[in-house]
């Protein structure tokens, strides 16, 4: 198989940024929505524009094949890593939230240790504890200013790891729309259980029109994500992925006036050079096929 490795670089690029933009709109609207609301009515849009472009394709909305457990519990972990994050989103600078969010690596090599009990290297092991050097420096939970809030996208974060050694264990033959498809609707019913607990506000009409950009972010940026990894190898574009945290600050900085510390950047740096040797790493390594399948979150 030929790598377009430009193009798929390109694409990636254009994903995280479409995701980012998400996650920026999100914030946004959390001056109105709860998090349960924007789960429930994001993931809703989501599910349309799947089942749409699923039906134009042919393909079945709906198979049985997908209640598969593992595929269930993976959808579950998404749930898990959507909620922290989007909570965590609400409270935090949105360049802190995404870039804690990148941990999952480092939580990724941990389980792969305790769960699957692969061999984990010196080079893994060290990674992990400069990853985690990282987050001290970012959360610097010491400091009389730290927020608890950090704790949560480290939870997305370890959801995410979760998510990631699930998908080994889903069968091939459920096809990659089948596994995104069940993600976004067990988003979209958690969010709407979790919406009542919250309770339902009632803002103005236009601030429902922000739907439509998340929608059209969030979707665009899966499609670039999926186009990108068939056409690149996967250790090249990896680390394109981690383009998201910059294109964080920035938006931090011209929305909300967040003006990055050297702490975070400094932790920032870390956990982008530890998780893009932990992901080499991990690619390098022969495995049982699984589908390929990109996420709403990172």
């Amino acid at each position: 198989m030929e790598f377009n490795n430009l193009r798929a670089a390109l694409l990636v690029t254009l994903a995280m940024t479409m995701i980012t933009t998400n996650d920026a709109i999100v914030k946004h609207i959390t001056q109105v929505f709860n998090v349960g609301q924007i789960m429930f009515l994001r993931g809703a849009m989501i599910c349309v524009i799947f089942a749409a472009v699923m039906h134009a394709r042919g393909q079945p909305v709906f198979n049985r094949k997908t209640l598969h457990r593992w595929n269930l519990a993976r959808a579950g972990f998404e749930l898990g890593a959507t909620l922290f994050f989007l909570s965590g989103l609400a409270l935090l600078p949105i360049a802190v939230a995404s870039t804690l969010g990148f941990a999952s690596p480092i939580f990724l090599a941990v389980l792969a240790a305790i769960l699957l009990r692969e061999r984990v290297g010196f080079l893994r092991w060290f990674c992990v504890l400069a990853g985690f050097g990282g987050v001290m420096l970012i959360t610097n939970p010491f400091a009389e200013e730290a927020s608890w809030a950090v704790v949560l996208p480290l939870i997305c974060a370890g959801f995410v790891a979760l998510r990631d050694v699930a998908i080994r264990y889903v069968p091939a033959d459920i096809p990659s729309s089948q596994v995104a498809f069940t993600n976004a609707w067990v988003v979209m019913l958690g969010g709407g259980a979790y919406s009542l607990y919250q309770g339902w506000g009632l803002p103005d009409w236009h601030w429902y029109l922000w739907f439509i950009a998340l929608a059209a972010a969030l979707y665009t940026g899966y499609l670039c994500l999926i186009v990108g990894s068939r056409l690149g190898e996967l250790s090249f574009i990896g680390p394109f992925k981690y383009i998201s945290i910059l294109i964080a600050i920035v938006y931090g900085y011209l929305i909300w006036g967040d003006q990055p510390t050297l702490n975070m950047l400094a932790g920032a740096a870390i956990i982008v050079v530890s998780g893009i040797i932990l992901i080499s790493t991990e690619r390098r390594k022969p495995r049982a096929a699984t589908p390929g399948v990109a996420s709403m979150r990172h």
